[in-house]
């Protein structure tokens, strides 16, 4: 009987010794998934930001290293948009597009400067906040695309200057960057993923990447990856430079000079041909430092109400210069 006992405690004994490594690969497994899932936004981030640049390379390693860019094109506002310049412009509101020049709860005005305004929007509060293919029909925005076509090469450099200034009560998100031709459609539609290079001004409620006021930044798939301070008063009128240069074919230099003094420059992957995107909007972009269980910070998108405010521009233009 002893050795019958015995036995069976063996057998026992064996059975859980054997299920310990079972049990431990379960627990590490379910750990994963749990880590998986807290950090499911740094993820996407990581993905998305890493294969749009590989995207990128793939095109511009079949790109020719010179180009014939156009002739120089801008606009000094006088009482109207230039057509030589402006391909189109936008008004987001409500869930609807527009290509008047005033829509919803913003406007476009031209006089001696052009100035995108925001109103307040009586309908916010009963609007919807879900995400949709134009954005949320609490988003409000103001795009103006132009000075299409140009691209940098070996031995030109493209160049964007222009003076802007933004209202002293100012909220959202309003800007002039560099994105690929085509980026954005008279529709409001997306027709490419949404890289962009260039300045923006950021209200103090929203922050991108821990930053706010006057930046500097690269964004891929909409999501910023590079950003930088301009130490610059955004509520006085500057005049802004964006410079492209070539560095190899899958790779480019951007600089930011605010008053001829270089302020940022960021290694930026090669977009192919450029146009230039001038905006104004109510987004609020909501920056969620790392926590110790993250590998990365977030960040959400949102939208506010702020009433009144103005994104203006004294003059625009676009051209190359020899390197």
């Amino acid at each position: 009987m002893a050795t019958t006992i015995r036995l069976l405690n063996d057998q026992s004994n064996r059975k859980v010794y054997n299920m310990v490594p079972i049990l431990t690969l379960l627990l590490i497994l379910l750990l994963a998934l749990l880590w998986l899932g807290l950090n499911y936004r740094q993820l996407y981030i990581a993905w998305a930001t890493g294969s749009e640049t590989q995207r990128l390379a793939t095109l511009a390693a079949d790109a020719p290293d010179e180009f014939q860019n156009p002739a120089l094109v801008e606009d000094r506002f006088a009482g109207r948009l230039s057509s030589d310049f402006w391909k189109f412009t936008t008004i987001n509101g409500g869930g609807e597009v527009s290509n008047e020049l005033t829509w919803h709860s913003a406007a476009i005005t031209v006089n001696d400067a052009l100035t995108i305004q925001h109103f307040p929007d009586p309908l916010f509060t009963s609007e919807s906040s879900a995400r949709a293919p134009r954005g949320p029909e609490q988003y409000n925005n103001v795009s103006l695309i132009g000075g299409s076509g140009f691209r940098p090469s070996k031995t030109k450099d493209v160049v964007l200057q222009f003076s802007a200034r933004a209202s002293e009560k100012f909220y959202g998100t309003g800007g002039v960057i560099f994105q690929p031709v085509g980026t954005l459609q008279k529709d409001g539609f997306f027709a490419k993923p949404f890289d962009m290079f260039g300045f923006s001004v950021v209200g103090p409620e929203s922050s991108f990447r821990g930053v706010t006021g006057p930046l500097c930044y690269l964004a891929l798939k909409s999501i910023p990856s590079q950003v930088k301070s301009l130490q610059v008063d955004a509520q006085s009128l500057h005049t802004y430079e964006i410079r492209l240069r070539w560095i190899e074919r899958t790779k480019w230099l951007g600089t930011v000079k605010v008053d001829d003094e270089v302020q940022c420059q960021i290694d930026m992957p090669a977009f192919g041909p450029v146009e230039v995107h001038v905006w104004s909007d109510n987004a609020l972009v909501l920056h969620e430092p790392r926590r110790w269980w993250e590998f990365g910070s977030a960040m959400d998108f949102k939208c506010q109400d702020g009433g009144e405010k103005q994104f203006s521009l004294g003059m625009i233009q676009i051209f190359e210069e020899a390197r």
